[in-house]
């Protein structure tokens, strides 16, 4: 399992840094990261807002080795209206306040608590409503779909303050405290991910393009597991042509699948 956290502070790190024995990396210096010994598991400190969030799983992908079977999991703390404090959600949508665009993070497994809508803002509110606040989620979802698959990149949220007990009640030590308190919880969604990480993308030789097409354009991962067929089948009727220069001029993965799969319909198999 190779997995990359991302937390805005270092309270909200410092349960997840002691449980899996990570250890601040001297390499980097525009935010800190922190790694196993074995390199399968790292953690980067954000800062907080959702620009520093974008900025930061940027350059942890510049940074830290990173594959499409990887797991990206953004902790951290969140208001809510009436959830109790302590409780913790996994979120199944994220909007984001300013610009009100949204994301839906894929949950295909059983998650290991209640999932719930989140609004990241630009600055801290008490006006609570019936979903969780936060300032970081979309700047890092945004960013860590271009590197990663929509099914194993996932912010759980950990509940800080509700309309009974404001954001005034939040220090260092009672975030510390959230965040160590709910390591089950964590563990548990690990689990779950690893699992499917094993079974959406296994370790496969990938045919011959592959990664080209994946940095160029965005897939899901059915369309990747499309375009992989897609170009393995091309490949042994077409072993020389470039199939990456064929397509680059086209502006979308759908449009791309549309051409290879078009290009297959057209080959003529003659029978001797």
């Amino acid at each position: 399992m190779t997995v990359h956290f991302f937390c805005a502070l270092l309270c909200e790190a410092n349960p997840i840094i002691e449980n899996y024995n990570l250890i601040k990396s001297d390499k980097y210096n525009l935010f800190n990261i922190y790694l196993s010994a074995d390199k399968k598991i790292s953690l980067t400190l954000t800062g907080i807002g959702k620009t520093n969030a974008a900025k930061a799983v940027n350059y942890h992908n510049e940074s830290v080795n990173t594959s499409d079977n990887n797991i990206w999991l953004n902790i951290g703390i969140a208001g809510h209206k009436n959830i109790e404090i302590g409780e913790t959600r996994l979120v199944n949508k994220i909007i984001d306040d300013e610009d009100k665009l949204s994301w839906y993070p894929q949950i295909i497994f059983d998650p290991p608590c209640d999932c719930e809508d989140l609004v990241s803002l630009k600055s801290p509110s008490t006006k609570y409503k019936s979903c969780l606040y936060d300032m970081e989620a979309s700047g890092f979802y945004q960013i860590a779909v271009k590197f990663g698959t929509s099914e194993l990149i996932h912010s759980l949220k950990i509940i800080s303050d509700n309309s009974e007990k404001s954001m005034s009640v939040i220090n260092k030590k009672n975030i510390e405290f959230l965040v160590k308190n709910k390591m089950n919880v964590i563990e548990k969604l690990l689990t779950e991910l690893e699992d499917l990480a094993n079974n959406i993308t296994p370790d496969n030789r990938k045919p011959k393009y592959y990664n080209l097409f994946l940095k160029k354009w965005h897939f899901t991962q059915s369309e990747k597991h499309m375009l992989s067929n897609l170009l393995t089948k091309l490949l042994i009727r077409y072993p020389d042509e470039n199939l990456f220069e064929m397509t680059e001029s086209l502006a979308t993965g759908k449009s791309v699948l549309k051409e290879l799969q078009n290009k297959i319909n057209n080959i003529n198999f003659s029978i001797n």
